[in-house]
């Protein structure tokens, strides 16, 4: 893991307490979406780096 990485996961773990329901829900949902769109767009920079 990058420190990039572990400094994003570190700050969202000194968030999340203080978030409300209704961010936690929101960031969930968010990061949900990002993390099935990722291997797609892995996939689309493959292509791109072989064209």
């Amino acid at each position: 893991m990058s420190e990039k990485e572990k400094k994003i996961i570190e700050t969202i773990a000194e968030a999340l307490p203080n978030m409300s329901e209704r961010d936690k829900g929101y960031f969930l949902g968010y990061a949900e979406a990002k993390a099935d769109k990722a291997p797609a767009d892995r996939e689309q920079e493959a292509e791109k780096e072989v064209s």
